[in-house]
């Protein structure tokens, strides 16, 4: 009885790996250019074999925004002005001795810092064309399917590690 069972779930085992559309493989992009890919360190697969998704080239789309840029402060401190008068007035007392001579400066000044907060923010709003940079590079890992029994394989992403 134990060999029955044995032998059903060898056929059941076989019937499923047959049926089964695709095969799950992890490799490593050994050449971005020409694109190759290493599947389990012996198997080198050349671009004629692979399928590329969006998830592993460069390519362009277009994107709504709407956003505002974040208030960047500046000050301006450094203008200063200077306004008042000076004056001289000047004498001569002579004498028997020596002649005298008296300056008298008067000032008054004043000094003023201007300060100007030129801080600001942009608006950023509309559909914008950009560049998604997704493309292979040498030492990306990727997640691929190969299809049942055939030749080809889809690259459907890269492997992230955070």
């Amino acid at each position: 009885m134990a060999d029955l069972i044995e032998t059903v779930k060898k056929i059941v085992q076989g019937v499923l790996n047959e049926s089964s559309p695709c095969n799950v493989l992890f490799g490593t992009v050994t050449s971005a250019n020409p694109l190759e890919i290493t599947v389990e360190q012996k198997l080198k697969l050349t671009k004629e074999f692979l399928i590329l998704t969006k998830n592993v080239v460069n390519y362009t789309t277009t994107a709504t925004i709407e956003w505002n840029t974040n208030k960047v402060n500046q000050n301006v401190n450094h203008n200063h002005s200077i306004s008042g008068n000076i004056n001289v007035d000047s004498s001569i007392s002579p004498n028997d001795n020596n002649a005298k001579i008296t300056n008298k400066v008067t000032s008054a000044l004043e000094t003023e810092q201007y300060t100007k907060d030129l801080g600001h923010m942009h608006s950023i709003a509309g559909t914008k064309s950009i560049t998604i940079n997704n493309a292979l590079k040498q030492n990306d890992k990727v997640i691929l399917l190969q299809q049942a029994g055939g030749q080809k394989y889809i690259v459907l992403d890269k492997v992230y590690n955070s």
